[in-house]
């Protein structure tokens, strides 16, 4: 039977007040808030762990790439390597000058070639693979400088021995032709032999310049020898008033 709230004494009252049963509400109340400020406190936590493992990436990563803008240079003798930037290892090299000759005469492969400027005859001559063993390699220059559009011409041993001393001319005492008894055509002395001469002796005519000089030869290279002195006429630049002045200069054989 159920008693009614006016049939307890104070006593009992007092009591009841104090069932655990009756504080079980508010201590729950009291958790709760609790609970949502440990929560608070480890979202901030976290948060806060969060923003400083993002800031080592990014400083890592903007290490890494200005690293990898430079090189290392291998240590000589135990020092220390020494970053170089990449932009200066990557420059281009300076690039290197060049000149077009024609190689011609006692070669094995006669043509035009392309050597770094400020070769030599030599240098030219090996380009074209080299002199034949036919080559009188004593009649030229081999450490003369080569020009831009100039021709080589190596002579054989043969047109060599042919080829009058450089500077010769003729002596009055020496007379004409040779002694009694030589065989073969003889060239008179001092005479340049059109058919064998290199272009440097052919500028020692009179008239004829090193433009002039290299036709000369380059005709006789695409047409053959010369005939006769009245050939020059086919070259260009060579009018009957310069032929008439290098006749008594120049012979063929």
């Amino acid at each position: 039977m159920t008693r009614q709230s006016g049939d307890w004494t104070p006593q009992q009252l007092a009591k009841k007040s104090r069932d655990p049963a009756r504080l079980q509400g508010p201590r729950w109340a009291v958790s709760l808030r609790a609970l949502v400020v440990v929560l608070a406190m480890m979202a901030a936590a976290v948060g806060v762990l969060w923003l400083e493992a993002a800031g080592v990436e990014g400083a890592s990563a903007q290490l890494s790439s200005e690293t990898s803008d430079t090189v290392l240079v291998p240590p000589v003798g135990g020092s220390s390597a020494t970053p170089l930037p990449a932009s200066a290892a990557a420059l281009p090299r300076p690039s290197v000058a060049s000149v077009v000759v024609h190689v011609v005469g006692a070669v094995k492969n006669p043509g035009v070639y392309t050597v770094t400027q400020g070769s030599r005859v030599f240098q030219a001559i090996a380009a074209a693979g080299g002199a034949l063993p036919s080559a009188g390699l004593s009649a030229v220059n081999l450490a003369a400088t080569v020009s831009d559009g100039s021709q080589i011409y190596l002579p054989t041993q043969d047109e060599a021995a042919a080829l009058p001393a450089p500077g010769a001319r003729a002596d009055p005492s020496s007379g004409e032709g040779g002694g009694a008894g030589s065989g073969g055509a003889a060239i008179a002395p001092g005479l340049i032999n059109l058919n064998t001469a290199t272009a440097a002796e052919l500028e020692t005519l009179p008239g004829v310049g090193p433009v002039l000089a290299q036709r000369i030869v380059a005709w006789r290279t695409d047409h053959g020898a010369f005939s006769s002195v009245d050939g020059l006429s086919a070259v260009t630049g060579i009018g009957p008033k310069l032929l008439a002045g290098l006749r008594e200069s120049v012979t063929v054989s």
